[in-house]
């Protein structure tokens, strides 16, 4: 199908190759700093692979998001391949990210995204474990663990209460918003969604065994991309609008991170037109509503605040839409 290439005025193709080099590129830069890790445990070696990977690791991230949006690249079936591959390297499943993230789209700023805040129908001691497992980077495991129990026992997992079954609180922690209509897949669906769980297990399996990466090097890696992966992730919604379109901030951060990122701080541009891929955000923001990142982030440490806003209005047809388009071209 032949995509229109302009919206608003502005052309919005999706840089196909580009997105190729800087994938390929940080992959291969995500894999050198593992073997770096693995090779010398000096905490001096260590941190600075932490360092580095923390970067690195939130660019092929953003790169997966743009798969998740159909705008890594114009042809489906390169999308889609290269979607498990960057998936594999957070390590999650390909669908089961792109379907938990545009169930985010559907509810932002719901009553099950107010990580930043709580009502008296909350436990406050599960919403603060839930605030600073976000800030210390240990909201990074969801993903991983979600996927690996939804491989290993679907049924289990979307019964379970962290898919709000039975238990209002537990799946205020996210589940139960993320987890949305999964038991409505087909047995088609399901199966494809945990072949291609199974796939990145396979992949970072196949880094310890055949690049003789070891365990140390992998978490002090990991630990530092969870930690700075983990505070943006919630930083570009908390304290903004209770709006499911609006609910975002583009955020003020120096433009060396900001390129790192892919321009995944301009969150609120890409809430607000979900189909259009990174390089083309910073069409759609008003700079002089940029909010420092910083200052989202130390308040968030300060912990919890009360809900003050009324909850969002439902997700419109034509917005709902614009979450599940389709740029490709081939």
């Amino acid at each position: 199908m032949k995509v229109d290439k302009k919206y608003k005025g502005f052309d919005i193709s999706i840089p196909s190759q580009l997105n190729l080099v800087i994938a390929l590129f940080s992959l291969f830069l995500m894999i050198f700093l593992l073997r770096l890790a693995s090779m010398n445990h000096s905490w001096g070696v260590l941190i600075f692979c932490a360092l580095c990977f923390s970067f690195i690791g939130n660019t092929t991230f953003s790169l997966l998001h743009e798969a998740v949006h159909s705008n890594f690249h114009k042809n489906k079936n390169i999308n889609y391949l290269m979607g498990n591959i960057l998936a594999a390297f957070f390590p999650t499943g390909f669908s089961f990210q792109k379907r938990c993230h545009l169930n985010h789209h559907r509810q932002n700023r719901t009553d099950f995204e107010m990580f930043e805040a709580y009502h008296e129908k909350d436990s406050r001691l599960l919403k603060s474990s839930m605030l600073y497992s976000i800030l210390t980077g240990i909201y990074w495991t969801n993903p991983p663990i979600g996927a690996l129990w939804l491989l290993l026992s679907p049924k289990t997992l979307l019964h379970s209460p962290f898919a709000g079954k039975d238990h209002y609180e537990v799946g205020r922690l996210g589940g139960a918003g993320m987890l949305r209509n999964f038991l409505n897949l087909s047995p088609k669906e399901m199966r494809a969604m945990r072949l291609e769980i199974l796939f990145s297990l396979l992949i970072q399996i196949s880094l310890f065994m055949f690049l003789d990466i070891n365990l140390l090097g992998w978490i002090a890696c990991y630990a530092g991309f969870a930690i700075q992966w983990s505070g943006l992730q919630y930083a570009d919604h908390a304290y903004s609008v209770r709006d499911i379109r609006d609910g975002a901030w583009n955020l003020k951060v120096n433009p060396i991170t900001k390129a790192f990122f892919l321009n995944y701080h301009d969150h609120l541009a890409h809430h607000q037109h979900p189909h259009v891929p990174w390089i083309h955000l910073p069409k759609f923001v008003d700079n002089a509503g940029r909010v420092g990142f910083w200052s989202i982030y130390l308040r968030m440490w300060k912990g919890l605040e009360k809900v003050s806003q009324q909850a969002p209005k439902p997700i419109d047809p034509e917005f709902e839409a614009l979450i599940d388009q389709e740029n490709f071209s081939s």
